[in-house]
């Protein structure tokens, strides 16, 4: 009796998820063990603490106990059980790239780790492909959470945030250290996706004044597995490319508690990886390429120091402030063998000539940063406030390569130039983008805490200026352009707890993103296919409006959610051919003339359901689906961005969340794909699928964790529509299966704590 009194007594005081308010009812000792894991407590949504539940937006979280049980290999496994987010594949070479959430992604989707903005994703395009640089995550298991914040959310985090937000958090000290002066933990992986293997390992120490942590991680990998049975040399191919990846990764912290209000994190983390790849599976555009092969290598660094104080006197709860520099390298080579070609080494023109050429590409940025903001909370009348303001600042400078050797093994000769271009290339000029912004949030609570008005505002300068750079003036079709803009974007959100049980909510947000390097001064000429592309310096911010309500239910064994979206951008930046040469913009003596411009309009709506129940002790059923509609309103074209409706649930057995074992069934479905813009051509489109994966787990105590998983149980033969529309399937391409998703495959993982 005594121990339900208190369960009461701690709802009342902190809302918590639906297992831990099912275990608090029925006072078994489980919910004791659980409440202070599960009663989620996120950053993201309006940049301080705040319940999961008591936001008025859509986001979700994975802890670091979730990403063990379900053993990612990529960020598209890290979210596979959210149903509203997608991470297309390269299945060809490059693997995962950026992250799709409701029909929107790319650089259009803002990443960070522990508040810093991962590089750009870029990607060139071209039927050669080789010319991607991917964003990549952090390595895993430095994670001790992510949280998805949907939609535009550029009130708070400026531009990039017009289409949501993913938050990565690494572990610190006391994360390890588990209570104890020392502490440490090492694991092993294995996952027969790719045939990988991994290592990790970390340790962390310290006293109630200073900490520190660190930590290591190594993996061995092959090619993703798929379910194709053609293992030729040719356009048909359907087995995968052969790959050999290797990752490493390196994470330190250094947390000083100078007094008991004020605290220094000095973080320094570091991933790289390489792979080699045979590029079996010819293309169909590049008839004269008979075999080819291409190895990748990327680097990133990160410093970053962090600062929170937390004054007595009363005049701010909370200051925090960060001071940044991040740097990514990427580095790609492909080795073509061209044969009966042209005497200039063409890829499509037959001829009589055998020749190697060798291409590069690279990416690299540089970003340097800060940020403060303070937080505080006071009464006026009736109304209870908690104001937040702040400035962001990012001076980000980036720079692009491409390269090639050809030689003809046919006539001796070797040369830089191929297909009327000479090398090295700059497709933009070197140069800087600055970017500040100053924003404010003033969350507003009445009628006793039930109601919450939250306004806010963000203003944001953006600039950019390239370099007097040779290897773009060289050819480039106009010169280097100048950019600065600026842009206001508010917010308005509202909750209503109309029952101690459930709570309505409601935002009207705008967003925008600033057009960036590549967009306003992207330029090059191909003389002999007689095309070539153009700057533009009157590109416009992109911009969206998005009203987005909800509802949440919560009691002693469901929690549910859902929410209805209509999000509307304008100005949306695409790459177009011209209509030449009656426009100014054409570019002399060439058939064709791309630009990109502010021309299309784009609304998505649709809905969203999540749930949780927990019917029995030790028993729960989770389960997720969304519906999203996205249309092109200036062509009347679907969006081919958005993916059919998806859903996901669970079944989970588990005996308590520090020991012993615990077992899951797992389902992800999703249906048909049958809105497609064919305008240039037919895609393939997939069928519907659904997929069962099983996982078990067996916790020894604190001490070590044994983790096993089947993925798809049934071997079901299925594609992904992102993975398809990545590379731009057509539906009369030979060898489809090459897209396909492995079939069953089996993974392991032990994790031992000491």
């Amino acid at each position: 009796m005594k121990r339900c009194h208190m369960a009461r007594r701690l709802r009342a005081a902190v809302r918590v998820t639906p297992v831990a308010a099912v275990c608090a009812t029925l006072c078994t000792p489980l919910w004791a063990q659980e409440v202070q894991s599960l009663s989620e407590v996120v950053v993201t949504a309006t940049r301080t603490e705040e319940r999961a539940d008591a936001v008025a937006s859509t986001i979700t979280t994975r802890d670091a106990r979730q990403i063990e049980q379900s053993m990612p290999v990529d960020e598209t496994g890290l979210f596979a059980d959210e149903p509203d987010i997608d991470v297309p594949r390269d299945r060809r070479r490059f693997g995962a790239g950026s992250i799709n959430i409701r029909g929107i992604e790319d650089n259009r989707v803002l990443q960070m780790v522990d508040g810093v903005r991962l590089p750009d994703f870029f990607n060139g395009g071209g039927p050669s492909n080789i010319s991607t640089s991917t964003r990549d995550a952090p390595e895993f298991s430095f994670l001790k959470r992510v949280e998805v914040l949907r939609g535009p959310a550029s009130s708070l985090y400026g531009s990039d945030a017009i289409g949501g937000v993913v938050s990565y958090v690494t572990k610190d000290p006391k994360d390890l250290m588990r209570g104890k002066s020392v502490g440490g933990e090492a694991g092993l992986s294995w996952n027969g996706i790719d045939n990988g293997f991994g290592q990790t390992v970390g340790v962390a120490g310290g006293n109630d004044t200073i900490q520190g942590l660190f930590m290591y991680a190594h993996r061995n990998a092959h090619e993703m597995k798929n379910m194709g049975g053609n293992d030729s040399v040719s356009v048909s191919r359907s087995t995968p490319n052969p790959q050999d990846v290797e990752t490493n990764a390196y994470l330190g912290k250094i947390v000083l508690n100078a007094t008991s209000r004020q605290t220094f994190r000095l973080t320094y983390e570091h991933r790289d990886a390489s792979s080699s790849t045979d590029l079996l599976r010819l293309s169909t555009s590049l008839p004269r390429v008979t075999s080819a092969n291409g190895t990748e290598d990327l680097e990133r660094n990160r410093v970053s120091l962090d600062y929170e104080w937390r004054p007595e006197n009363g005049v701010l709860d909370r200051l925090t402030a960060a001071v940044y520099y991040q740097k990514s390298q990427t580095s790609t080579n492909t080795n073509q063998v061209r044969s009966r070609t042209s005497s200039g080494c063409s890829a499509t023109t037959a001829g009589t000539s055998l020749c190697n050429v060798a291409l590069g590409f690279g990416f690299d940025q540089q970003q340097t940063g800060f940020n403060f903001q303070a937080d505080k909370s006071f009464n006026t009348g009736g109304l209870e406030h908690r104001l937040i303001g702040g400035v962001d600042f990012i001076r980000t400078e980036s720079e692009e390569m491409r390269d090639a050797t050809v030689v003809n093994t046919t006539t001796g000769t070797i040369t830089k130039s191929l297909a009327g271009e000479n090398f090295p290339i700059h497709d933009f000029p070197k140069g800087e983008t600055r970017q500040v912004g100053v924003f404010v949030q003033d969350e507003i609570r009445f009628a006793g805490g039930r109601f919450t008005v939250t306004p806010g505002l963000r203003f944001d300068h953006y600039s950019l200026g390239p370099d007097n750079d040779p290897f773009y003036n060289s050819v480039a079709a106009k010169p280097a352009i100048s950019k600065s803009d600026s842009n206001l974007s508010p917010k308005l959100s509202a909750l209503w707890q109309a029952t101690d049980r459930i709570n309505l909510w409601a935002q009207y947000v705008f967003g925008y993103r600033a057009p960036n390097y590549q967009e306003i001064n992207g330029s090059f000429r191909n003389p002999v296919q007689g095309y070539g592309a153009a700057p533009n310096g009157e590109l416009n911010p992109e911009k969206s409006r998005s009203l987005e309500v909800g509802a949440r239910y919560t009691d002693e064994n469901v929690q549910t959610s859902v929410a209805v979206f209509d999000n509307r951008y304008h100005d949306f930046i695409e790459q177009v051919q011209l209509n030449c040469p009656s426009d100014p913009a054409c570019l002399p003596g060439l058939r064709a003339t791309y630009q990109y411009r502010n021309q299309t309009k784009v609304r998505i709506y649709g809905a969203e359901w999540r749930g949780v129940w927990r019917f029995l002790p030790q028993w729960r059923v989770d389960g997720a689906v969304a519906y999203a509609h996205g249309n092109n309103e200036q062509t009347g074209q679907p969006l081919n961005s958005v993916s059919p409706l998806r859903a996901a649930a669970g079944l989970t057995w588990e005996q308590s969340v520090s020991q012993g074992p615990g077992a899951a069934v797992r389902w992800r479905a999703a249906k048909a794909v049958t809105r497609t813009d064919d305008t240039t051509f037919t895609y393939f489109k997939p069928g519907g699928y659904g997929v069962v994966d099983l996982q078990a787990w067996w916790r020894f105590g604190k001490m070590a964790t044994l983790t096993l998983a089947v993925n798809n149980l049934f071997d079901k033969k299925y594609w992904l529509w992102g993975d398809v529309r990545q590379t731009g399937v057509a539906a009369s391409e030979p060898g489809v299966d090459f897209y396909t998703q492995p079939g069953r495959t089996f993974a392991a993982a032990v994790k031992l704590a000491f």
